[in-house]
Formats: structure tokens, sequence, C-alpha cells
């Protein structure tokens, strides 16, 4: 009886806080941008209709821009038929002006580089009338230079990608620990609107980790340029949101977005009402305790995508590795002349793609939740979360 007597005095505090936090939200919001690229799943036509899908790859996001990096969807079944086709090559050969690390290269990289190589070779041929006059060095001690900065980049690319590999695991951890949550919920959860409330919760996480991890929420057709960029930003965030709780005068729908609006730690803020519910559970015992367990990892997950996010390999290493690589591929043609000739130009492009295009997918690995489909982790939770909730409706645990 005193815990429900404590459970009921809790409940008006919060709704005054959540109330007088939320209402600003919802005043400011009333004449807010609307959203623009988010698609409501009930407007879905499949899973992927939320997507731009390249026209020649079809699990990537398609680029907008030529700087755009690559970013892959989930695989299925089907797509790694195609991965590992025989005929992989030819079609990989086909494909490589239109590539991520080619388009990205071209300018200013190999536009300064092709300037270089075709002056150099213009003058040597059509210029001069005696070799000895003609520009080159020693390609011997260049090849040592080639080797030095291949492994450096090599270096490069290795630390990149365990960045990414682990913030992969981090977000697949996430996720997993959401279905958890859910499933003790729906069995230790003792009152019916509480569990509804948690639901929500879990939901909304990842959909709030996403736009806490990424600027645009991984809306990446939105420029930051547009002068209204944070307000669309802002809209796709509440419209996401609202696809969760599906009323826009919900107390925890309000606070999470004047949560953000005031650049709080939204997805930490969630798991502080996600153990709200828990400590006012009825239930005292181990299943409680499991649940806050679950709670516990989810804000590790977080930790351990903000220390990638935050942390970026030492730039001087960064910066150093980036010097050597301009500095090399613009000697490079000086190298090469004596062998090549008028070849010598496409001949510097070739082999400047080789080992810059390393290092330029280092640089994007680097940063993971800007080429992770973060959104399509967050729309895999809720569909888990909403299955699970399904599930357990007329079962057992009903309540």
């Amino acid at each position: 009886m005193s815990l429900l007597l404590t459970r009921q005095a809790r409940r008006p505090i919060h709704k005054l806080v959540a109330s007088s936090l939320g209402r600003a939200a919802s005043l400011s919001s009333s004449s807010a941008t609307k959203a623009k690229f988010y698609i409501p799943r009930k407007d879905r036509t499949t899973s992927e209709s939320m997507y731009e899908i390249d026209k020649i790859y079809d699990q990537r996001i398609k680029r907008r821009r030529r700087i755009d990096p690559t970013r892959e969807l989930n695989y299925t079944p089907d797509h790694w038929e195609r991965h590992k086709s025989v005929f992989r090559r030819i079609k990989h050969m086909l494909t490589t002006f239109g590539s991520s690390p080619f388009q990205r290269l071209m300018f200013p990289d190999f536009f300064v580089t092709s300037a270089i190589a075709g002056s150099l070779t213009y003058y040597n041929e059509f210029m001069i009338a005696e070799a000895s006059s003609q520009l080159w060095i020693d390609g011997s001690g260049f090849a040592a230079a080639t080797t030095a900065i291949a492994l450096m980049t090599g270096f490069r690319l290795n630390a990149s990608n365990a960045r990414y590999a682990e913030g992969r695991k981090l977000i697949g951890s996430v996720h997993s620990t959401s279905r958890d949550l859910a499933t003790n919920t729906m069995m230790w959860i003792k009152l019916k609107e509480d569990k509804k409330r948690m639901i929500h919760l879990i939901k909304a996480f990842s959909v709030a980790m996403t736009f806490h991890l990424n600027k645009k929420g991984a809306h990446h057709s939105i420029r930051r340029c547009l002068p209204n960029f944070e307000e669309q930003i802002y809209a796709e965030y509440q419209a996401e949101l609202l696809d969760i709780f599906a009323d826009d005068q919900n107390e925890d729908f309000l606070l999470i977005c004047n949560w953000y609006q005031m650049k709080e730690n939204v997805p930490l803020g969630i798991t502080t009402l996600m153990r709200q519910i828990i400590a006012e559970n009825e239930q005292k015992d181990s299943f409680t305790r499991e649940l806050d367990i679950h709670v516990h990892r989810l804000v590790q997950s977080l930790g351990g995508c903000e220390r990638i996010q935050k942390t970026p390999l030492p730039t001087c290493f960064t910066r150093h590795t980036s010097r050597l690589l301009w500095i090399w591929s613009n000697l490079l043609p000086f190298a090469i002349y004596p062998v090549c000739g008028l070849y010598t130009l496409p001949t510097t492009i070739a082999i400047s793609y080789s080992i810059m295009g390393i290092e330029d997918i280092g640089v994007q690995l680097e940063e993971p939740f800007n080429i992770l489909p973060l959104r399509q982790y967050a729309d895999n939770t809720y569909d888990s979360v909403h299955f699970i909730e399904s599930a357990y409706a007329n079962g057992k645990y009903a309540s």
C-alpha cells in the first residue's frame, strides 16, 4: 500500500515537469518547418521505401553528391549472392569512375596531379630538344618511398576499420538489448500503462540515439547550407518520434522534444525515464533488477558510441599521412616519366588512385556513424520491439 501511495504521489510531479517543459516545445513547433524526408510507417510501400536506392548497387543509398561516401543498407541473402558473384570484378571495373573514392579524389587531388603530369609530359616531349634537359627524378629511391606510404595508408585503413567494426557492434548491442528489455518489460512490469510507456521509450531510444550520433539524424539528403537547416532536422526528429508515440501531447514525447531543443543528451534522458518506471514497479525482485541491467547495457553502448564519435584517430597522424600523400602524388609524374613517356598522365592517375583511394576510404570509415544506416537500424529495433509487444499482448503475461 505504501508503495502505491508513493507511486501516486510521484506521478503528478512527473506530469507537472513534463507538461511545463514540453509545452514550450509544443508551442514552438506549431509553426515549425514540416517534415519532408521522413516517411511514416503507414505510408511506406516496402521496408526500404524510406530510402532512395542506388540504381547500380541496390543495397546502397543513392549518393546525392560527388563527395558523399558509400552508405550500405543491411544485406539480404540476395545481396550476398551478388556480392560473391564470379563476375563481380568485371562489374567493379565498369563502375570505377562512378565509385565513391574515385569521385571524391577527382578534385582537387587528381586535378592537380593531372595538371602536373600533363605539363611535365608536354614540356619534356615538345618544348625541349635535348633529352639531357628533361625533368625527371630517379625512380629507385621513389619506389622505396612508395612502399612506405602504402604501408602507412594500410595502417590508417586498418585503424579506421577497427572503429567502424566497433561502432557496428555497439549499435548491434543496442538492438539486442532493446529486444531483451522489451521482453522483460512485457513479462515483469505489472501495470499495463507502464508497459506501454516503457515500450514507447525503448523505441524512442534508438531514434534519439540516431540524432545524437549524427547531426542530420541520418537524413543525408538534407543540406547544411539550407537557411532552415536546424528547423528541418527538428521537424524530422519530431516526425519520427510522433510515429512512435502517436500523440503530440504525450508527456514523454513533449519532454524528449524539449530535451532535444535544449541540446541535452536525449538518449541518456530516456534511460532515466526507463529507470523511473523500473523503480516504481510493484514487483521488487531479481526480475526488476534484470530490467535495470538491460538499461545499464544501453547506457554502456551509448557511452561507447560517444567515445568513437568524439575521439578521432590522432590528428597528427592523419595530417602527416595527408601531407605525405599530397607530396608523393605530385612528385610521382617525375619518377615514372622516364619509363612511361607520353603515358605519364594516365599512369599517374592509376597509381595515385590505388594508394590515395585506400587513404580516402580510411577517412570515411573513421566516422562510422556517418556511413552506417542508423535509421534502418532504428527501424529494425522498432519492428522487433513492436513484434514482441504484439506477441505478448494476448499471452500469459498480458495484463
